[in-house]
């Protein structure tokens, strides 16, 4: 009788203690999702209300600006041609080639990428029934949910008008669309820039030409969602999106307020005779620049937009056909990207699949050989002199446009700005060599260090020179050494 009470009393006590525990658990969850919805509700009332104030203030008169012409890249103009070692001989001129995959003759007009495309559900476009926004962006299909409230009816570059659109905007169901937009960032590891041109493609879906005036609204509205500083501004009939970066941007026309540099990114051609107007205070949960560095691959276009392409250069240097995959989904991104600082581009990831290749093919022959570092050094320094035809930027895209790795391969040319890219690049990525980059007068160089302590000197644009060769006539110059 005792045994059985005693069994009774435990069991009892166990059952207890297990539903206080579940109760317990339950009341945690219940306070967490209390919390949680507390905390949204409190940054939805937030955001509201940050929107709305906003709205007032762009209703102001807006300040008068004076648009400033681009600035110049402190690397400008690089040599017409390369410098070749000790009267190293030197090939004919071919001034035509045919082959690039969609590309014209270099002979007949600067070289465009081609454009990759991939079609979209039937009847892309906007659908205020659906609730959906199909575009295309940069050969992938995507989809992003639009309530019919976004939708903006003609907009003039006015104040009041510019503050009714935010209010309109505002006052949708905008949030999916955000959101949509960060699924997408994060799906295809987009950079800033990238995602600048996600919204720019979006709204271009949504707003035939002649409705640039809607596009710019919208894409700042999006934009300040997604904590960016950006502003619209007036040039007589049209608006303009003006953006600040992070790094320096060369080529691209801008006004400054307050010591801080704003970029014109525009349909139409701007006058640096023309003021501006625009606002002078950001949105208030505004402050993130626009970064043009890639810290990780970018995921673009799918399987269909990869092209194989030939090095004939290479395949004779190495002995064996050479084909790399190339992303032409990224060639497109890249021909319109940003002039900034050579580091940028240093510091940028590199598609998957093309390193993959590309570094495989010249590792392969480090080994096979069982080269030393100064060995290795030299073949990769003699590929990247030998293995691209020099081409200035003028000659290939009618302005200036230091190239990322993927493009050198992809058009087979490139000058000393790409090469040093290129030649640095496998070095640390086969070798782990530090380098960094000689900067001198109209051109770059590279140094290696195999001793961690002192830098040889590198070039491959002197044709021909070896590992220590510095061209002559910079001899005597002190370069700018620039860490990679």
């Amino acid at each position: 009788m005792k045994h059985s009470l005693l069994l009774s009393l435990t069991l009892s006590f166990l059952f207890g203690t297990a539903c206080l525990t579940d109760l317990s658990a339950q009341n945690r969850d219940d306070a967490f999702r209390d919390f949680v919805r507390n905390r949204t509700t409190e940054r939805e009332n937030w955001r509201a209300k940050a929107n709305a104030e906003f709205a007032t203030y762009l209703n102001e008169a807006w300040a008068e600006f004076q648009i400033r012409r681009g600035k110049e890249s402190p690397l400008q103009p690089v040599d017409e041609q390369p410098t070749y070692y000790k009267g190293a001989p030197q090939p004919a001129p071919q001034r035509a080639r045919a082959g690039l995959p969609g590309l014209s003759s270099w002979s007949e007009a600067p070289l465009r990428p081609e454009t990759v495309s991939t079609p979209v559900a039937a009847g892309a476009g906007y659908h205020e029934q659906g609730g959906v926004l199909n575009f295309n962006f940069y050969g992938q299909g995507l989809s992003l949910p639009f309530d019919a409230g976004m939708r903006l009816p003609y907009v003039s570059a006015k104040e009041k008008e510019v503050a009714d659109a935010w209010k309109q905007l505002s006052g949708s169901n905008f949030m999916p669309t955000v959101e949509g937009i960060r699924s997408i960032v994060t799906q295809n590891s987009l950079n800033d820039w990238a995602i600048y041109m996600l919204i720019k493609q979006m709204t271009e879906a949504l707003y035939a030409d002649g409705r640039e005036n809607e596009r710019m609204v919208t894409q700042m509205f999006l934009l300040c969602q997604l904590e960016y500083k950006v502003r619209v501004g007036a040039s007589g009939k049209d608006l303009v999106l003006l953006l600040p970066f992070k790094e320096p941007i060369y080529q691209v026309s801008y006004i400054s307020d307050k010591g801080e540099d704003l970029f014109i990114f525009s349909y139409k051609s701007l006058s640096t005779q023309t003021p501006l107007y625009t606002f002078t205070r950001d949105f208030s949960s505004a402050n993130r620049l626009i970064s043009l560095v890639l810290d990780k691959p970018l995921r673009l276009g799918n399987e269909t937009t990869y092209r194989s392409i030939k090095m004939p250069l290479w395949s004779k240097i190495i002995g064996e056909d050479i084909e790399v995959p190339v992303n032409a989904a990224e060639i497109e991104f890249f021909y319109n990207y940003p002039q900034t600082d050579l580091p940028v581009y240093h510091h940028s990831a590199v598609n998957e699949e093309t390193a993959k290749i590309l570094l495989r093919n010249v590792k392969y022959q480090v080994l096979a050989e069982q080269m030393s570092n100064e060995d290795a050094v030299s073949y990769i320094l003699s590929l990247i002199q030998n293995g691209f035809e020099y081409k200035t930027d003028y000659e290939m895209f009618g302005r200036s446009k230091p190239l990322f790795i993927q493009e050198s391969i992809y058009y087979g040319a490139n000058n000393c700005k790409d090469r040093v890219l290129l030649f640095s690049w496998l070095v640390q990525e086969i070798l782990n060599l530090p380098t960094v980059m000689y900067g001198y007068p109209n051109h770059v160089s590279c140094g290696v260090s195999f001793d961690g302590k002192e830098y040889v000197s590198c070039d491959p644009t002197y044709i021909g020179a070896p590992v220590g060769a510095v061209m002559p006539r910079f001899q005597d110059v002190e370069p700018v050494v620039i860490r990679m």
